[in-house]
């Protein structure tokens, strides 16, 4: 099968990356591939092309109107998020049934063949994955947000909307970086790009004025490595599932199909 794969950011991304032969995409308009950063490799029978949309909504409509359908079979929109539900422990990989924007302007449901093959490797179910304008960056801000998602990211809802509109099935999967009980250790609007690259100046400027973040911030960082590593182990078993012989290949070949059947009709999952 063919799939598509989303992060937001390279660190996301990293600890999967490493583990294949994955090389840059060549793109025939060279300003794309300045603005948004594809890969592609070959796992096992599979034909994985891996998308950097980018932190944010705006950043994730841009990076999807690159993306050639028709080179691929299933969409899965994925990377690393906070946990809204208590009962959420880090590392632990989560499918949404659905994906909404805090407005419910964009409200996208996961193609349910991909949530039950994710729950049968291992993922939560969860209901709702809640694209935010912003980073959620305090256990208050989570607290206040818990009645209308389980996980709360940046990105999601756009990228299934992007996939609903061309008739191609698709997932949000993520691994919980944070728990709803935590913090995060800095404001990331102030110290990273919408790439995830660190702003020195504004990383610097925050530890002075708060230098007692600096072990959160290292904490941090492991846990959301730990979270990504977690997220590799996964996408390697999710991919291999609804691609092997046996009742994993039944359901590829179906999926395969209902996409050939429907990607001609203007229709949609969106509630």
């Amino acid at each position: 099968m063919r799939f598509l794969v989303t992060f937001a950011i390279d660190a996301e991304f990293s600890p999967w990356r490493a583990r294949h032969p994955f090389v840059p995409y060549d793109f025939d308009n060279a300003s794309r591939k300045r603005d948004f950063d594809m890969f592609r490799a070959n796992i096992g029978v599979n034909e994985v092309t891996v998308l950097l949309t980018g932190m944010g909504g705006a950043s994730a409509r841009r990076a999807m109107q690159i993306v050639p359908p028709e080179l691929h079979d299933v969409w899965i929109a994925t990377g690393l998020a906070g946990a809204l539900d208590a009962e959420l422990k880090l590392s632990t990989i989560v499918v949404a049934n659905q994906a909404t924007t805090s407005d419910w302007s964009t409200r996208v449901a996961s193609d349910p063949r991909l949530v039950r093959a994710a729950v049968a490797c291992a993922a939560t179910r969860v209901e709702t994955f809640l694209t935010s304008e912003t980073i959620v960056a305090t256990a208050l801000a989570k607290e206040e947000l818990r009645a209308v998602g389980n996980v709360v990211e940046m990105e999601t809802a756009f990228i299934l909307a992007a996939a609903q509109e061309r008739q191609m099935p698709s997932v949000a999967v993520r691994a919980i970086s944070d728990t709803a009980e935590e913090d995060l250790p800095l404001d990331f609007s102030k110290t990273a790009d919408a790439k995830g690259h660190l702003k020195l100046g504004g990383l610097l400027l925050e530890l002075a004025r708060q230098p007692y973040r600096l072990p959160l911030l290292i904490k941090f960082g492991r846990q959301s490595r730990a979270a990504a590593t977690s997220l590799a182990d996964f996408l390697d078993r999710y991919l291999a599932a609804v691609a092997t012989e046996g009742r994993a290949g039944q359901f590829a070949d179906d999926l395969m199909q209902v996409a050939r059947e429907t990607r001609p009709r203007k229709q949609g999952w969106r509630h």
